[in-house]
Formats: C-alpha cells, structure tokens, sequence
C-alpha cells in the first residue's frame, strides 16, 4: 500500500502503460519486417515479373539486371573451316597421320549448331565429293578433311545390294549392343596399313542438330562403320584399338578371307565399283 491507498499490483494502473508499450512495440516491429520482406522479395523476383507475382519493393534504388536475349550455341564452322569449304580445291585432299596437319585427327571435334546452318550444305557435299574420289571408302569424318566439326559421311548397306551414302551431325551411340565381332579395318587417313579391330555388333544412333534429333539403329558392318567415323570426332584413330599388329594394306583382302574361313558371317564378296567388298577402306 502506498499513501494514497492504493497497491502497486493493481493491474488497471500499473500494468497498463507497460502493455501499451509492448503492444506499440510488436507492431513497430511487424512493419519493420514487413518492409524487409518486401526488399528481399523485390531482390529475388525479375522486374519483369508476371500478374499474379507481387510488385517489386519500393524501397529498391538501385535498378535490377534486364534479362538478355539466348544467343544459342556459338557456331562450330570457323572462319577458317568456312574460307575452305568454299576454296577451289576439289576434292578437298584427306589428311593423313603422317601429315603436318595430322594434330586435327587427334582433337575432339565441335558440336554442330543451328549457326552453322548457312555452311552446313557446304561441308556436306566437301565430305561427299572426297568420299566418292577416295575409290574404296566407305566412311569419312570431317576432321579428315580439315574441318574439325562432329560431321560424318557413312555409306549404308555397303556389303548390300543397295548402298548409299549419307551425312549425319553430331552422331553419338546411346546403344550397345554385348555381342561383339571381329573385323579387318583400314583407314584413308593412315592408308598404307590395316588391322583387326573388335567392335559392337548393334548401336543405336542419335543424330542432327541439338532440337532435332533423330535414331538409327545400325548393324554389323554399317555399325562398325559409324562406330570408326565416330572415333574420328573424338580423336581415336582404328589403329588405338587394333587387336595384334597392323599389316600391310595390300594383304587386306587375304587377311578378310582367312577370317571368313574362321567366322563365314563376317564378310560378304560382292563387287563393288570394280572392286571387291573385301577391299573397301573405313
């Protein structure tokens, strides 16, 4: 009791400034947070925004980033690569092991994109007129024709009755199959040896450009084919794989007949162009 009577716990005097303090309090801080919300979500939301999403915080002075327009993938045909598509030079001559240039045949090769697209009908006749003048290929890459782009000419059913060659960008096997086989290889670009290389039986093939993409399902000699151009984009030579020693290229044909006599399903001996199946070149 104080002199007047009155105690100093009664709640209607004593407590009352204190709660109204503490209730002016709690709203002076759910504003204060209020307003830091609103700043963060300002910060993490674009100004663009969208009509359901809040509006950016007014607190916000400094202007945010505008978003860029996509640019797409850079283009893989250099200005190099192009001035030699359009040389005089025809056909455009296969780059060998041996040669100077031969650091190409060793580097993983470019991803084609749609900029490339005005030079694309370019590099795939270049590959095909050297294809068509090589006499006993079946395949090239472009690398090994200076060009070091994933690009790849193959000629389908080239132990068939209809063989024709086609062009594919960006080919990569998504498919193995476990079932092996063996086979003599020779290349245009190491030309003066072959070799006995293993590879799969069955792949599958996914190609074109990044958008447009299309499968292949390819077998026996057709598979090995793709699976030696292939190689060529990622730097391996045939020769990285062969099974044994290299042998001289003019024994390829013999060395095709005594592995016939061990597996008869290996190879076939139509003619082909003048010339025996057993003869041809990857």
């Amino acid at each position: 009791m104080n002199m007047l009577g009155l105690s100093l716990r009664t709640p209607s005097l004593a407590r009352t400034p204190i709660l109204r303090y503490s209730v002016f309090a709690m709203i002076t801080r759910r504003q204060s947070l209020d307003r830091m919300l609103w700043a963060a979500i300002g910060v993490a939301l674009p100004t663009t925004g969208c009509a359901t999403c809040p509006s950016p915080s007014p607190f916000l002075t400094t202007p945010l980033p505008q978003p860029q327009p996509c640019q797409g993938p850079a283009a893989a045909l250099r200005e190099e690569d192009v001035a030699l598509l359009r040389s005089t030079t025809r056909p455009l001559p296969i780059v060998l092991r041996d040669a100077d240039q031969t650091e190409i045949l060793r580097r993983h090769a470019r991803i084609v994109s749609p900029s490339d697209r005005d030079h694309l009908g370019d590099l795939e006749r270049r590959l095909r007129e050297t294809l068509a003048d090589s006499g006993n290929g079946v395949g090239l890459a472009a690398p090994q024709i200076g060009i070091g782009v994933r690009a790849i000419v193959v000629m389908l059913d080239a132990r068939g009755n209809n063989p024709h060659v086609d062009c594919f960008l960006n080919p990569r096997i998504i498919e193995r199959s476990d079932d092996l086989t063996l086979d003599y290889e020779g290349c245009l670009s190491i030309p003066d040896v072959c070799g006995l290389v293993k590879r799969n039986r069955r792949i599958v093939v996914e190609h074109g450009l990044f958008g447009s993409r299309d499968r292949l399902v390819a077998e026996q000699f057709d598979a090995r084919i793709f699976q030696h151009e292939i190689d060529h984009l990622d730097g391996v030579l045939y020769v990285d794989r062969v099974q044994g020693q290299t042998h001289p290229k003019d024994k390829l044909k013999e060395l095709r007949e005594q592995l016939r006599a061990q597996q008869p399903a290996v190879a076939c001996t139509p003619r082909f162009g003048g010339r025996h199946r057993d003869e041809i070149l990857l």
